[in-house]
């Protein structure tokens, strides 16, 4: 399976990159060999994930890992119990242990230059998983079980990512909450078995379950290279050259230190300036065109 199995025509689609979400339909069986819910009930059950790739959330919170795990594990039982209560199970990083959602998985990653996970959202009937939130990468969502609503706002955050004015310990300022609370969604897309959507980093959403079958649906989370992660590739780069130079790696004088080191800051500018003058761009594009791996953070 390929991107354009997700996407149709995706070198059309994704030129120039979509800000706005998207909505594809396709056969309800389409992603049927990529995960079902009898799959999921087979991992759970028989305690296949291991402990550091299972989240829980109940009425819009995480609950901390210490409460269900014992090990390396979940406590026998308590994952079932727990979807059985109406709360919501995140099965991480499936690309480890589902083949074919490794292939998926990797198709993606190559044909967009960014790094991609993907997880498994398993979402009771008429239940809701997390409240209004938003993701520092696109989410690239993929229906397999069930019907789930997603009520999207634009956002308040212009190109969050990971790194930046982090999305989790920033939360929602007042104003932007009462905006949430009194201020009907831009649209809500409902995804049925088949379906395909695509949300824009920084969409605000706090999708739920429609009628009684429980959601099951995959997130392969779009991890897009800005030119802030080009600049930082940059910066390691020449820093570890730098390293190699015994010059550089002599003390900084003691007297320039507590009397202001603008002289040393300068010479590092010298040599920062002739350092990006000898880097072959073309030798160094090579080297960042495969993709790495980036820190997770929890999507929807």
């Amino acid at each position: 399976m390929q991107l354009h199995d997700l996407i149709p025509n995706p070198a059309a689609t994704l030129a120039p990159w979509p800000d706005k979400p998207l909505h594809f339909h396709h056969d309800p069986g389409a992603y049927a060999g990529l995960l079902s819910l009898a799959d999921v009930d087979d991992l759970i059950d028989n305690n296949c994930v291991a402990a550091r790739n299972i989240e829980l959330a109940e009425d819009g919170n995480l609950i901390p890992r210490y409460v269900y795990t014992d090990g390396d594990m979940p406590q026998p039982g308590f994952i079932r119990r727990h979807l059985d209560r109406g709360g919501t199970v995140s099965l991480r990083r499936l690309h480890t242990v589902r083949p074919p959602i490794a292939a998926l998985r990797a198709a993606v990653a190559r044909d967009t230059g960014a790094d991609v996970h993907v997880n498994a959202y398993v979402t009771p009937g008429e239940q809701q998983g997390f409240r209004y939130h938003y993701d520092p990468y696109v989410t690239l969502i993929v229906q397999v079980h069930g019907r789930k609503a997603w009520p999207v706002h634009p956002p308040f955050v212009d190109n969050p990512v990971p790194e930046h004015d982090v999305y989790k310990p920033r939360g929602f300022t007042h104003t932007e909450r009462v905006h949430l609370a009194n201020t009907a969604p831009a649209a809500e897309y409902v995804l049925e078995p088949g379906d395909v959507f695509w949300l824009p980093r920084g969409w605000i959403h706090a999708p739920h379950t429609v009628g009684e079958d429980t959601s099951v649906h995959l997130t392969f989370a779009v991890k897009e290279r800005t030119l802030a992660w080009l600049i930082e590739r940059i910066a390691g780069e020449l820093t570890s050259q730098a390293y190699l130079d015994p010059a550089l790696r002599a003390q900084i004088p003691i007297a320039d230190l507590l009397g202001g080191p603008a002289p040393q800051v300068d010479r590092v500018r010298t040599y920062l300036h002739g350092a990006l003058q000898l880097l072959d761009a073309e030798t160094f594009a090579r080297s960042v065109t495969t993709p790495t791996p980036l820190p997770e953070t929890t999507s929807s």
